[in-house]
């Protein structure tokens, strides 16, 4: 009876340690993505406001889902689970790698919380992403991301193929989704984005993000999959808020250009795949994307902070980013200088993701594992 009772036992801790906290994770996922971007709308339209504001416990409910899913992996796989694929075990702690660290991720976003609320109390309502607390949350989001696409290696999950490929782009996208998020008054209007800090901004953070989506994606498209799949949810959360009345955030930057000229180079044999061509390659195009929209499409003069937002801090940083736009137009000399600056950033960006990403991409190691 005994040796029934063990199979049907690890049978009922494999499905509770993996199915479980799939559905409960992306459920997280999507609630904390349309969390984060409302938050913004609401800051817009309606202003500063506490903690327990609606979009906010959008956006740590999501968060609290990711770190159960990582809660009950870990608890089961304690309890006798089988860990599927590669595992990280700190004492008596043990679970698939990917989720831990999606635990971890979450935790630091999770603390972030109370520290954002102790940093108002001391230095008043933020106006705007960069605080210490909003960059620990920008970093956490990130480690959590990743640990998402970790965990969408073969073999983890028992789903089809073909879902296991979109949720793994949907969580590299949401890499690159935070790393936007944090870019500031860059990320929230349009009117704002400057000529050249804001494509330096682009090319310091996004070549890392989809060199490290690339080989986790795989095939030779796989950083055009990761950019294209960020546009089309950010342009998806943008519809819905829109459409809901709500000032959404900016249309999402052209990163998608720069990842096709990467995704057409990379695969190539030197010195076309060498990551100072490779940069200069993502540079040019992202700019040249970026300066043919401004063109064709530019944004309108503002009168005012969009939604009469009744914090003045928030009108007059906004007005400070408005005036920066205004003294580096992009139908100048200024997009042609973060062409050729912005490279060398990004090839070392492009670099330092190509080296993490070639650590996370564990699928040949899981394939094995899934087979065997």
């Amino acid at each position: 009876m005994a040796t029934i009772a063990l199979p049907l036992r690890r049978a009922a801790l494999s499905g509770l340690g993996t199915t479980v906290p799939l559905v409960i994770g992306v459920a997280g996922v999507f609630l904390s993505w349309f969390g984060a971007a409302w938050d913004v709308s609401w800051h817009r339209v309606v202003g500063r406001d506490t903690f327990w504001s609606v979009p906010h416990l959008f956006l740590y409910g999501g968060v609290v889902l990711w770190g159960v899913a990582a809660v009950i992996a870990t608890l089961t796989a304690m309890a006798g689970r089988r860990v599927r694929g590669r595992e990280m075990r700190v004492g008596p702690f043990r679970a698939e790698l990917g989720l831990a660290i999606v635990g971890l991720g979450a935790l630091a976003v999770i603390l972030a919380g109370p520290f954002d609320e102790v940093w108002h109390r001391a230095f008043g309502r933020d106006v705007d992403i960069w605080s210490p607390p909003h960059i620990a949350g920008v970093v956490g989001s990130t480690v959590a991301f990743l640990g998402w696409s970790i965990a969408f290696a073969p073999g983890t999950f028992t789903i089809p193929e073909w879902l296991r490929r979109l949720f793994r782009a949907v969580m590299l996208a949401n890499v690159c989704g935070v790393l936007v998020f944090g870019m500031n008054f860059y990320y929230i209007t349009a009117t704002t984005r400057e000529a050249f800090f804001y494509p330096l901004l682009v090319t310091l953070v996004i070549p890392a993000a989809l060199a490290i989506g690339a080989p986790l994606v795989g095939g030779r498209w796989g950083a055009t999959i990761v950019a294209a799949t960020y546009t089309i949810t950010a342009l998806a959360t943008y519809v819905v808020l829109d459409g809901s009345g709500w000032l959404a955030p900016a249309f999402p930057p052209l990163i998608v250009a720069g990842a096709l000229a990467l995704d057409v180079l990379r695969t190539r044999n030197r010195p076309w795949s060498h990551p100072l061509v490779l940069g200069l390659a993502f540079s040019v195009t992202f700019v040249a994307a970026e300066l043919v929209r401004v063109a064709l499409f530019p944004a309108p003069v503002p009168t005012g902070l969009a939604g009469g937002g009744p914090d003045p801090r928030a009108s007059t940083l906004f007005f400070e980013y408005y005036a920066q736009a205004v003294a580096r137009p992009w139908l100048s000399i200024w997009p042609i200088l973060a062409a050729v600056f912005g490279a060398p950033l990004a090839a070392a960006s492009w670099r330092f993701g190509a080296t993490v990403g070639a650590v996370l991409a564990d699928d040949l190691d899981s394939e094995a594992f899934a087979h065997s």
